[in-house]
Formats: C-alpha cells, sequence, structure tokens
C-alpha cells in the first residue's frame, strides 16, 4: 500500500500527545546530563586561556588540545555502543562519569602540553560514554511519536549546562586559581554520576554479542546523518574554541556572557520548538536550522565588532538549536530498541570528529588569517551540510519508508 510521508507521523503525534512525557527516570536522566555538561562547560573559557598564557603556546596549540578530548571519544564509542546494547544504557552513565571526574582531576597536575592532553582524553572517554547513554535512554524513555521532544528538552539542559560552565568557571578562575577550576569542574561530574545511579537499572540485551564484524559496533542507519551533523557542528565547536581569543580581539572583555547567549539562544529556540522535528520531519527541520547557522557564522566574520559578535552568537546558535535534534530523530527511525545504542554511538562519534577537526582546522586558518575567516570557512561547512541533507538523507530516508509499514513520527516530509 501507498504510503504518504507525514501522514503516519499526525495520527502518531496525536496519540502520543495523550501519553506522559516526563517520568521520574526522565528527570534523573536529564538532570545528570545537565550536570555532566556544567562540569565540561566550566573548563570552556578557562583552558584556551590556560594554553595561551600559562603554557605560552599559539592559537593552533589551543585548538588541538581544546579538541583532542574528542580523539578518545572517536576510539571509545563504538565499544561504548555495543556495551550499551548488552549491558544497559545506565551503566553506560555512570562509568562516563566516573571517567569524567578522573580526566578533570587530571587537569590538576598537567603543566605540560602532553599530561593536558592526556587529561582530555580521559575526559572525552567519559564524556563519549556518559553520551551514549543518556541519549539512548531519553529515546527508550519517550513514548512514541514524541523522541525528538523528549531528546530537544535532554538537549535543553545540555546547553544550560554549558552556557552556566562557563560562567562559573570565569567566576571561580577570577576568585581562586585555575587549579580549583578543575577541582570544580570534578565535583560536579561527581554529582553527575551520583544522579544516575538512582535512575532504574535498564536490562540490556546480550544476543547482540552474537552480531560480528562491523555491524557489532557501527551502525548504518547513523552514518548520512552523522556526516551531516560533523559538517553542520564545526561552526559551533569552533565558536567553543575561539570566542575567547576572537572576543578579545575586537573588545569584548570576557566571553562568558557570549557562551551563555548561545547556550540560552539554544535551549529557548529547541524548548519553543521541540516538537518540530517530530512535526516537520527531520528534512526540512535540518535544513532550515543549518541555513541559520551559516547565515550567523558568516555574520561572525564579516561584522567583527562588539555588536557583530553579540548579534550573530545568537544567529548562529538560534540555527545550530535544531540541528542535533533533527538528525538524531533522523538516525533512529526505523531502529529497533536493541540497537539504539549502536547507533547513537555511530551517529554521536560525528561529533567527536567535528569536535577533534574543527578546531584544529578553524585554528589552522585563524592562525594564517584571521578568525573571522575561520568562522567563514565553518559557514561553507554548513552550506555543504545544508546540500547533503537533500541529495544525501532525504534518499536514505524516504528508502526506509518504504520498506516500513508506514512512516514513524518525524518521517520525512514528501
Amino acid at each position: 500500500m501507498a504510503v504518504v510521508p507525514g501522514q503516519g507521523m499526525r495520527r502518531g503525534t496525536r496519540r502520543a500527545a495523550e501519553d506522559p512525557l516526563w517520568s521520574r527516570d526522565l528527570v534523573l536522566v536529564v538532570t545528570s546530563s545537565f550536570l555532566a555538561f556544567a562540569a565540561f562547560g566550566i573548563s570552556l573559557p578557562v583552558l584556551p586561556r590556560y594554553v595561551v598564557e600559562e603554557l605560552g603556546r599559539g592559537d593552533a596549540t589551543a585548538g588541538f588540545v581544546f579538541g583532542s578530548f574528542a580523539i578518545a571519544a572517536i576510539l571509545v564509542r563504538p565499544f561504548v555502543g555495543r556495551w550499551g546494547d548488552r549491558r544497559g544504557r545506565r551503566r553506560l552513565m555512570v562509568a562516563g562519569a566516573a571517567l569524567m571526574v578522573l580526566g578533570l582531576v587530571g587537569h590538576v597536575p598537567a603543566t605540560t602540553v602532553g599530561t593536558l592532553v592526556l587529561a582530555r582524553l580521559v575526559l572525552g572517554a567519559g564524556q563519549a560514554a556518559l553520551v551514549v547513554g543518556a541519549a539512548t535512554m531519553t529515546l527508550d524513555l519517550a513514548p512514541t511519536g514524541r523522541q525528538g521532544e523528549a531528546s530537544s528538552y535532554s538537549m535543553v539542559a545540555v546547553q544550560v549546562g554549558l552556557g552556566l560552565g562557563p560562567v562559573a568557571g570565569e567566576l571561580v578562575l577570577d576568585a581562586a586559581s585555575y587549579a580549583m577550576v578543575w577541582w570544580v569542574s570534578a565535583g560536579v561530574a561527581l554529582v553527575s554520576g551520583a544522579v544516575a545511579l538512582f535512575v532504574t537499572p535498564d536490562r540490556g540485551h546480550p544476543d547482540v554479542a552474537s552480531i560480528r564484524g562491523v555491524a557489532g559496533f557501527f551502525h548504518r542507519s547513523g552514518l548520512a546523518p552523522g556526516v551531516i551533523l560533523a559538517l553542520g557542528m564545526t561552526g559551533f565547536v569552533g565558536f567553543l574554541a575561539f570566542v575567547p581569543l576572537y572576543a578579545d580581539e575586537v573588545g569584548v572583555q570576557q566571553a562568558a556572557p557570549l557562551f551563555l547567549l548561545a547556550s540560552l539562544t539554544i535551549a529557548g529556540v529547541r524548548l519553543a520548538g521541540a516538537r518540530l522535528p517530530d512535526r516537520l520531519g527531520p528534512v526540512r527541520t535540518g535544513t532550515i536550522a543549518l541555513t541559520a547557522a551559516a547565515l550567523g557564522l558568516f555574520g561572525l566574520g564579516f561584522w567583527p565588532t562588539p555588536t557583530g559578535l553579540y548579534v550573530m552568537t545568537f544567529a548562529m546558535a538560534a540555527g545550530t538549536a535544531l540541528v542535533v535534534p533533527s538528525l538524531l530523530l533522523a538516525a533512529v527511525q526505523g531502529v529497533a530498541v536493541h540497537e539504539r545504542s549502536r547507533v547513537m554511538a555511530t551517529f554521536t562519534s560525528f561529533i567527536d570528529v567535528a569536535g577533534a577537526l574543527g578546531p584544529l582546522l578553524l585554528g589552522a586558518v585563524a592562525s594564517v588569517s584571521t578568525y573571522g575567516a575561520a568562522f567563514i570557512t565553518a559557514a561553507f561547512a554548513c552550506v555543504v551540510a545544508g546540500v547533503l541533507v537533500r541529495l544525501w538523507l532525504t534518499p536514505a530516508l524516504a528508502a526506509r519508508v518504504a520498506l516500513s509499514d508506514g512512516p514513524p513520527a518525524g518521517a520525512p516530509d514528501a
């Protein structure tokens, strides 16, 4: 029988609207995610300055150190995805928080680039496990047809954590020292793990162990959305890495308000548009989001003034807000529950690709040109991502709809 994309989505959304979204466990998962990213955010405005001012290194080195956590995350995600499907998502969250604590404490004695990178690698491994566990459990706990909405709310908590963390980081640095910043961030990560312990243990799927080869670690459903995600997030990770230095260059004394503006904008857009990915579908939502992000990044490059920095940070953040929710929904469409951790591991590994290569690439551009040129480069990456949504993601999702009985919630528009 022929299926019109969008019809099943609307029926499913109406049915799901009758089911309660928030449960005790979902609240705990979202709270743990908030605390974990607040811990990570505390270091954001401090780390680049530490590398440049205390270690005496340049912009490219600052970008490498900042992004090095993603190297470990890329390497471990396939394994934590498989482990999450086999053993359960809560275990991933708790183990991930523990590694984050270890990595952040490791920043304290790190007085060389090498030791700092080592600490960032441990931090990256922990963050990878926690993200995969929390993202998958959020999907598991959400009613059918409201998974995009639940993911959007979870990501609001993440962005609020990333927004408040830098403010706390600069306050602690002004009042104390770099070492105290690392200790405080480690303490917040410890609380994140403690909250995750109260989540009801979920059942794993031991039969996943029988899946051999690459399929046991990677899931092809996360490939196209992941590649597009990496391109679309290059600008945001570049913003996180270099806006403290760019702010100094254009006459803005503190970068923390910019981090807060970006995070609150993302949080506000995700709250207001939480149901857009479910209702409009990932193709339309993703295209709109990538277009807005590209315009904001072009503005950051071509309007290098304090006013321009604030206005275009808002524009960039507004677009970035729905990039991840829309593409995440695309990644999990038609995927069985016991495969979701592997899909999330595959999909989110491309965030790590952006986190590792984005600051390195944009730092290299900035070192031979300007920070403005780096943001313009990131804007072109968003343009390419938008093209791939139409040329690659749309046919892939249409094929999944054709193989199913009907489009799930968030199915692509015709």
